[in-house]
Parts: structure tokens; C-alpha cells; sequence
């Protein structure tokens, strides 16, 4: 099955994979990055999203269930029907049993046994979910308007990216090859490599194998917009691509990773500890300033200290050890000082974003971290009843797929809102599957579903405030970061 993939560069024309030819020990990617495309703005969102749901469950589901040999001749069982049946299962009930799944099958006019859903988990069954999954992934589905953020208007773009494991039986090491080494047991597992655009909702992920590092992942070497701020994970770390990207004229903030040297303009080597004591003889607790960093690279960037209360200090002082102490080791004076201040690095004006609104649109990195607990928790990805390898891959396949479409509803009328609940929004959505299950075969009641679900949405799925812990949108609001 041939389809068209993007791999998280600016190319010239789309590159075209068959995905049935790719080794199975590979990386596999079934996602793609949209940093030159926008979604098709004269489409209605709840129009759009309607149809990229009848097309992949339906008519795609089919084409792709005879392309992989899941289904080789007529029967009672169709790709669409046993994907929609497992999707509609699951994604109420994560943990629903083979009997559940049967029962859910007659929604879709599938009349099979528990036991004739349970011998359908072959291989071929995982290949044709998989590809499902990357065709639902490449419909490019935004939010038709952003949230109302003025610190997000002054970016192009808002990116972050961050990967997460999931663990698979060791049976399935030759199609995703987990981390290990000599002497320990063959492992297997994916990494979501996930990137997700904050002011449209976009969301695109690739998979790989577990032992790829997420610094040569498709999420690290993506290219994005001038005028784009990416808000960007430690383990993406890369001074060379970090100048390239400012060269390009893309905004970016980031810790800054420990043992990175670090010069003053004129450029002499400044020592961090030293610095950093003589800040807490002054009784400073914030301090700005300008430096060139990586001993080559030498990139000017704006360096951005707080100082951390002593309990979160003694946390990560405590945790240091441990690492330390697992590792045969005693860590430095000068390291345990460290944990006293939060660093960051931006190559963005203070002009453009000050001290202050630099930390606080840091902080809307967890908003990524919050998606993957959202995935594991609530919609069980990585969990399974079962034992049998191929049923739980084919598992894996449907819940990601199962959060994508959520992802999709939410975009229809919870994206526009600043205080969004996720969680919430998707829980709605979990209550509400069976009515969606019955109307997805006529495009304008699913249309009327959504429209009527985004209606629901602005009266419950918002988030409370706090007012001793502000959350992440009251931070935003209040442009204040320190509470």
C-alpha cells in the first residue's frame, strides 16, 4: 500500500514509501510533518472531520484490509467492520474482553463469535491496522480558529515535540526492537515520536523502535516556519541544528543541558558554579544574560536563571544521588549546586518575549507529557487483557488510533478555549461513543453530533481554577510565571 508520507522536513515534492516494503527491524514511520501545509480553510471543521472519518473507516479500511492480505476474498467480515467493531470497543472500555468486542460488533452488522474475533488477530491483522492508523494520521485535521492567546500571536507557529515508550511482548522484537544490550534479554517496544502544532491543534506522530534515540527522530531534524517558536525538549538537544535553526529564522527555548560550556560575548569560559554562587550571596533569585554557548557553535543566546524553592532543590538534589549512586559514582559539589536554578536557553528577543513569558510559555511544554498520560491512563495504550503478542499489537494500533480521533472531536469546539479540559473533553467523548458508532455511516447526523458535542463542551470540559497553584492557561493569562 502505497501512501504519501511526510518526514518532518521541508522537501520539494511529497516522497512516496511503500510501506509493505519497509524491513520490519526498521523504524517504521506512519506519520508526517505538515510544516509547509495548512488545512484546507474553506472546509467546514465539522464537515472535514466527518468525512476524514467515514473515509478512513470506511472506505480506506477496506482498500487496505485486501492490500495487506488481512482479507483475501468476500466475506462477513470487512476491514471497515473490524475496525470500527475494535475501535468502538475500546475506546469506552479500554479493557473490554473479546466478548465485549463480539457484542460491539453488531453496531456495525458484524454477527461473530468471541472466538472468531480472537483467531482475526493475525499478522496481516496488525500490517492492514497499522496502516489505517497512517492514513488517519496523514488528514492533516486542524482547528479551524486557534484559542484567543496573545502571547501565541506572536509566533507563526507553536511546536512541541517529545516521544514515549510503549512496551510490547519480546515475541514482537523483530517488528519494533526495544533498548538493550549484551547480556540482557531481547526487549520490544514502540516510541511515539509525537509533535503537536498549540495554536491549531495539529497532531502527527511517527512509530519507531524503542532503542532509537529521540535525538535522530523525525520530531528533532523537523524544519519548521520562519517566525515559528518550537518550545523544545531536552533530549533534542543539538547546538548544530540549533544554530541552523536560527539561521533560518526560527525561535526556540530550551533547557540548557548540563556540562554545555558556556562563554561571555568577549568570549571567555564562564564557570557556572561560581556564577551561580556568587547570585546567592547577592540574595538574587532571577538573572538574564547575554552568552554564546558549545565551545564550536559558539550560538548567542539569551541565558534565563530562577532560583527554584529549596524543597523542589532537595528533590532534585536527592535524585541526582540516586542516579549517581546507581551508577557507581559520587556526583560534584558543583552539579549539586546547580539544582538550585532552573536554566534556559532562547535565541528569542527580549524584545519580542521577556524573562518572565519565556517561563511561562516553557511551561506549556507539559502540555505533551499531559497527552501521553492521557493515552495511558485513560485510554489504557500499552495495556491489554491478553497474552497473545498480535492481539496486543493489533491493540496498540486501535487505541492510538482511537486517541487520534478524540483528538480530532476536540478540535471541533474544546481547542477554541483557552481553559480547555482534555481529560474531560474526552471523557465526554468515551460516554458518547455509541451514539457516534450509530451515525458515522451518514455524513450529516455524524456532522450534527459534532456540532451538538462541541456545544456540550463549551458548558463542561473547562478547566477549574486554582488559586494557590494557578494551572498552565491562568499562568497564561496572568503572564506570570512564579507562584
Amino acid at each position: 500500500m502505497a501512501m504519501t508520507l511526510y518526514v518532518g522536513m521541508k522537501i520539494p515534492s511529497p516522497i512516496r514509501i511503500n510501506l509493505k516494503r519497509l524491513e520490519k527491524n526498521h523504524a517504521i514511520s506512519i506519520g508526517y510533518a505538515i510544516c509547509n501545509s495548512q488545512p484546507n480553510e474553506a472546509m467546514d471543521i465539522f464537515s472535514k472531520i466527518a468525512k476524514a472519518l467515514q473515509f478512513v473507516l470506511n472506505e480506506k479500511a477496506d482498500e487496505l484490509a485486501k492490500e495487506s492480505g488481512f482479507i483475501k476474498r468476500a466475506r462477513k467480515v470487512k476491514g471497515s467492520t473490524f475496525i470500527k467493531t475494535l475501535l468502538f470497543a475500546w475506546l469506552p472500555k479500554p479493557d473490554t474482553s473479546v466478548e465485549g468486542i463480539a457484542r460491539a460488533g453488531f453496531t456495525h452488522h458484524l454477527k461473530i463469535s468471541a472466538q472468531g474475533i480472537d483467531k482475526r488477530f493475525t499478522p496481516e491483522a496488525g500490517e492492514f491496522l497499522k496502516n489505517v492508523l497512517g492514513a488517519a494520521v496523514s488528514q492533516a485535521i486542524a482547528a479551524s480558529e486557534p484559542a484567543a492567546i496573545e502571547l501565541f500571536s506572536r509566533f507563526t507557529h507553536i511546536y512541541v515535540a517529545d516521544c514515549s515508550t510503549v512496551t510490547l511482548p519480546e515475541q514482537l522484537a523483530d517488528r519494533y526492537t526495544g533498548a538493550g544490550g549484551a547480556g540482557k534479554p531481547r526487549q520490544s517496544s514502540a516510541k511515539i515520536d509525537t509533535r503537536l502544532e498549540l495554536k491549531s491543534g495539529h497532531l502527527y506522530f511517527d512509530l519507531l523502535d524503542g532503542k532509537h534515540s529521540d535525538n535522530r527522530s523525525h520530531g528533532a531534524k523537523a524544519v519548521y516556519e520562519p517566525g515559528s517558536l518550537r518550545l523544545q525538549d531536552l533530549g533534542y538537544f543539538n547546538l548544530a541544528r540549533m544554530k541552523a535553526q536560527s539561521e533560518h529564522g526560527e525561535y526556540w527555548i530550551s533547557r540548557l543541558q548540563p556540562r554545555t560550556q558556556v562563554f561571555t560575548v568577549q568570549g571567555d569560559k564562564i564557570d557556572l558554579s561560581e556564577w551561580v554562587a556568587t547570585l546567592n550571596q547577592q540574595g538574587r533569585v532571577t538573572h538574564e544574560m547575554t552568552v554564546n554557548i558549545g565551545s564550536q557553535e559558539q550560538l548567542p543566546t539569551r541565558l534565563l536563571l530562577w532560583k527554584v524553592p529549596e524543597e523542589q532543590a532537595g528533590r532534585r538534589r536527592a535524585k541526582m544521588k540516586e542516579n549517581a549512586q546507581n551508577q557507581g559514582r559520587l556526583p560534584t559539589r558543583k552539579n549539586l549546586e546547580l539544582c538550585d536554578w532552573n536554566w534556559l536557553i532562547t535565541d528569542v528577543e527580549a524584545s519580542k518575549l521577556s524573562f518572565e513569558e519565556c517561563y511561562v510559555l516553557y511551561g506549556v511544554r507539559w502540555q505533551i507529557e499531559l497527552l501521553f498520560k492521557l493515552w495511558k491512563t485513560q485510554g489504557r495504550l500499552g495495556h491489554s487483557r491478553s497474552a497473545k503478542p498480535e492481539r496486543i499489537l493489533c491493540e496498540f494500533y486501535v487505541k492510538l488510533l482511537g486517541a487520534l480521533v478524540q483528538h480530532w472531536i476536540c478540535l471541533a469546539g474544546l481547542w477554541q478555549n483557552p481553559h480547555r479540559s482534555l481529560v474531560k473533553g474526552c471523557q465526554m467523548i468515551k460516554e458518547q461513543t455509541e451514539r457516534l458508532a450509530n451515525c458515522l455511516n451518514d455524513v450529516n447526523a455524524l456532522m450534527a453530533f459534532l456540532k451538538e458535542l462541541a456545544e456540550r463542551f463549551n458548558y463542561s470540559c473547562s478547566l477549574n481554577s486554582r488559586k494557590k497553584k494557578p494551572n498552565t492557561s491562568q499562568r497564561i493569562d496572568y503572564k506570570y510565571a512564579f507562584s
